[in-house]
């Protein structure tokens, strides 16, 4: 007799809880629906009808790979972000939800401006920041920088899958250099990055689904994990408007370093946020006190 729905789920419940999946019901469910096509709240309406072997075997296949550790957005190749989807694979960071954190700040901060709205997304990776704030701010031209051209190829296809592709501009490039200050100097009302920011002497240390999977360009931040905020202080001045400002993502223990290296290239600290969990994570810096 076929095996029912019911009981495939949750045999692989069970396995994920062996293997110290937080989530495990969840990602069994994601999977399962990934399988079969469907919303995840459907698959309770099915109840426990019987599975064919196809649909049984494309299911442990996905489980088999999650239990080795691959994230499940790769398996699934969907995050949602700030409410939108995105496609993901191994050439993308996964997007966290602490970079929602930067998005929303960024877009309460100028959703009620009124011309064009010109914004630098440096290291747009799978391109959710950039794809997000042109999505909620109808005003806004992105301009989304990546070094990796399967990168930039990611983002521009999840630019076309939210429908804002005709507002991002892809560059490829190292940060500022694909930039011509003819054309982009003090452009920008906004620039934003959540840049590589963990040490490297630290990337050994993270959980198997981050280390062995997700592409470490987009992780590993240089020795004390600074470099790339180090690049961005020296280089955004001459393309930031005098009334613009930077908005960047930073790691639990960086708030003070990071705003020494701000502080150095004569900028000035507008604000620090936390994250839910009481931790500096958004540092937002400007030309002039004040702004």
């Amino acid at each position: 007799m076929p095996p029912g729905l019911m009981d495939v789920l949750n045999a692989g419940q069970k396995l994920l809880q062996k293997k110290g999946v937080e989530s495990a019901r969840l990602e069994s469910e994601m999977l399962m629906s990934h399988v079969l096509g469907c919303q995840r709240h459907q698959l309770y309406i099915m109840g426990n009808r019987p599975l064919d072997l196809k649909q049984t075997e494309a299911y442990e296949a996905l489980l088999h790979r999650r239990l080795q550790g691959e994230p499940i957005q790769y398996i699934i190749g969907v995050r949602e972000f700030m409410g939108l989807n995105f496609h993901v694979d191994k050439r993308v960071l996964i997007p966290r939800w602490e970079t929602e954190l930067l998005v929303e700040y960024v877009i309460n901060r100028v959703k009620d401006y009124s011309g064009p709205l010109h914004i630098l997304d440096l290291g747009t990776g799978s391109g959710a920041i950039a794809v997000s704030l042109a999505s909620y701010l109808s005003q806004a031209w992105i301009t989304a920088v990546d070094i990796k051209e399967d990168a930039l190829q990611a983002a521009a296809d999840n630019a076309k899958l939210n429908k804002v592709e005709n507002r991002i501009e892809f560059l490829k490039g190292d940060f500022f250099t694909p930039l011509e200050l003819s054309l982009y100097s003090e452009y920008f009302d906004v620039i934003v990055s959540n840049p590589p920011y963990i040490p490297t002497k630290e990337i050994e240390k993270l959980m198997t689904e981050v280390k062995d999977y997700e592409p470490i360009t987009a992780l590993d931040g240089g020795a004390d994990g600074l470099d790339c905020y180090r690049r961005i202080a020296a280089g955004a001045w001459q393309y930031l408007k005098e009334n613009g400002f930077i908005a960047l993502e930073i790691g639990y223990d960086q708030s003070k370093p990071v705003q020494e290296i701000f502080l150095s290239k004569a900028y000035h600290v507008a604000e620090v946020r936390k994250d839910l969990s009481g931790i500096d994570r958004i540092a937002v810096f400007c030309k002039r006190q004040g702004v």
